[in-house]
């Protein structure tokens, strides 16, 4: 029995001490610089390249470390070019949309940029009331509103996600979209909606920010009404 707890006591006492290395180390971190006979001394086994000095694992460490914030600056300037082209075709949109002189010209405008510019291959601009003179295109039938309305817009006026297929055949001609963004349009959400599709499951989410969405959502709800007017 004093055998096992003079063992004990021993293992016991080796962990303590490690700990005050450790805890002693955290708090100099230039004791090997003021003690470097003792670098050469020291050894870290490494499974691949056997043993090696602590230099010599510091510096793969750092090289490591090197290695990952240079693939997160590449992936931030990446994020902030297409950041930076996406805004600058929002803005160019809406100076195309205030010169629309008629729907087919708001839905020509809007094609050129989200198909063309920021390649998102579908997109739908569809009235619950429309008039007559609007190409069928344009036409939302009540019932195919109202289910797309109880289902998408509880929370709010855009939604940012995946629909149904029997949703996507009731929006767009390309059955493979696979992520929608749907805004409804007026002052009440009356008017109609606007929709675009795209081919990547993770362009449109949830938790994404669409302030530029609701930008135009904002003047699509002005110049509308006013084109609309004119078809009666």
């Amino acid at each position: 029995m004093s055998e096992q707890k003079s063992t004990a006591a021993e293992l016991m006492g080796n962990i303590l001490d490690a700990e005050m290395v450790v805890e002693y180390l955290e708090q100099h971190p230039n004791f090997f610089e003021q003690h470097g006979h003792l670098l050469s001394q020291m050894n870290l086994r490494h499974q691949q390249a056997g043993s090696i000095s602590l230099v010599e694992r510091q510096q793969r460490i750092l090289r490591e470390q090197i290695a990952a914030l240079q693939e997160e600056i590449t992936s931030l300037m990446v994020n902030a070019r297409r950041s930076e082209k996406i805004f600058k075709g929002y803005s160019a949109l809406y100076v195309q949309l205030l010169k629309c002189e008629t729907i087919d010209d708001v839905l020509a405008s809007m094609k050129e940029t989200f198909q063309q510019k920021l390649a998102l291959p579908e997109l739908s601009l569809k009235f619950f009331d429309s008039p007559i003179e609007l190409a069928e295109q344009y036409s939302f039938t009540s019932d195919t509103h109202k289910q797309l309305l109880s289902k998408r817009f509880a929370n709010g006026s855009v939604y940012l996600g995946r629909v149904s297929k029997e949703e996507q055949k009731l929006l767009f001609r390309d059955e493979q979209v696979e992520s929608v963004a749907l805004v409804l349009l007026g002052n009440n959400q009356e008017l109609g909606m606007l929709a675009f599709g795209s081919k990547d499951p993770a362009h449109f989410e949830p938790e994404m920010d669409y302030l530029l969405i609701t930008q135009l959502q904002a003047l699509l709800s002005v110049i509308l009404p006013r084109l609309l007017a004119q078809t009666d």
